[in-house]
């Protein structure tokens, strides 16, 4: 597995995207309760909470600084999932089989192994929207 690189806002909607584009998925995101909860802006993807699911009644927060509370990473890095929910995509494949890449929208192919490393890097730097230097360099504080 590769360090991490900077990642940003855009690169996890690219990963989920290409997570549930992938052709050897045994559902389709699409049939979901949550649907592709990640076509959102940063600000509803980073503030607001996983829609049509819930833990025990109460409303899941998409993101969470810590991997380990970050109900959109432990859905796709945890065997058991996050609260009552399995480990996603249902039915796999997931990023943390052996083997696991996807294509991403840029032609790039990717990891699960760096998927996973990219995700809590961006949970763990600050959750940046954008580049540095860029028009609009968004972080949460």
């Amino acid at each position: 597995m590769a360090p991490a690189k900077r990642v940003v806002f855009s690169d996890i909607q690219m990963y989920l995207e290409a997570i549930a584009n992938n052709p050897n998925d045994k559902r389709n995101v699409d049939n979901s309760g949550h649907g592709r909860f990640w076509n959102v802006s940063y600000a509803q993807f980073t503030t607001g909470t996983i829609p049509n699911e819930d833990c025990n009644g109460a409303a899941i927060p998409i993101v969470d600084r810590d991997p380990a509370k970050c109900s959109f990473y432990q859905a796709l890095k945890a065997k058991q999932g996050w609260c009552k929910l399995g480990q996603m995509p249902q039915g796999g494949p997931y990023i943390t089989d052996p083997g696991y890449s996807v294509k991403l929208s840029n032609g790039t192919v990717i990891s699960g192994a760096d998927i996973d490393a990219n995700i809590v890097w961006w949970l763990t730097n600050n959750i940046p929207e954008k580049e540095v230097g860029t028009e609009k360099d968004t972080n949460l504080s």
